[in-house]
């Protein structure tokens, strides 16, 4: 084998990690919102359990990348390959955290009554994870155009997470259990970060196709 055809074998490695790592953060996040729907405290154990793992994928792919700059000095369309690689697998260990963060207000402290999501939150939840796999979808294609078209969903999940996040806070008002209500809060609150993760991810594919550095989410 030429010594290109390692160099491309490597970078089609460095890209199956990075598939790999959105399936476990995309797995996280599903997990995450089925725990909050059924309010299951065995699956949001499970998330928090599995975040460790997430962590050390996202870590080996970065000391390839890093390998693979050091040693194969890239050009400069193969460099922002290798370098939105790393980008983007930073956004996803945040988008795990993000999952884990809902699986722990899930489960609240010890003896903690459940928290009620409503259909509204659920809906906001269900948009955030389209969008992961939307933009998931861009990378594996390298679809600038389906890339910036992220922006157009995160308009959308704002506005409903502003008129969600006022609803809750009003909610407030009248809890018999704020602690735990404002959980809630917290949780929109993940959501609304997952997705604007997610566009991010959309931004450094973009910087990957065309090279160009722009704000889908201003």
């Amino acid at each position: 084998m030429h010594t290109r055809e390692h160099y491309d074998a490597d970078l089609a490695n460095l890209h199956q990690q990075l598939h790999d790592l959105g399936v476990m953060a995309t797995t996280a996040v599903a997990r995450a919102l089925e725990a909050l729907a059924r309010q299951d405290h065995t699956l949001a154990q499970q998330i928090r359990g599995d975040d460790a793992l997430i962590d050390q994928a996202q870590h080996r792919l970065e000391e390839r990348a890093v390998s693979l700059i050091a040693l194969q000095q890239p050009v400069a369309r193969d460099l922002r390959r290798i370098l939105a690689a790393i980008a983007i697998s930073s956004e996803l260990e945040r988008i795990a955290d993000y999952a884990k963060g809902i699986a722990r207000l899930v489960m609240g402290p010890a003896g903690a009554r459940p928290i009620h999501a409503s259909a509204d939150l659920l809906r906001v939840g269900a948009m955030a994870q389209t969008s992961l796999t939307h933009v998931l979808a861009a990378v594996a294609a390298n679809d600038e155009a389906a890339a910036r078209a992220l922006a157009l969903e995160e308009a959308q999940i704002d506005r409903l997470y502003k008129q969600l996040k006022a609803q809750l806070a009003a909610d407030l008002a009248t809890s018999t259990d704020p602690a735990r209500d404002a959980d809630l809060l917290f949780v929109a609150q993940n959501i609304e970060r997952i997705a604007d993760r997610a566009t991010n991810v959309a931004e450094r594919v973009v910087y990957w196709a065309s090279a160009q550095t722009i704000t889908l989410n201003p």
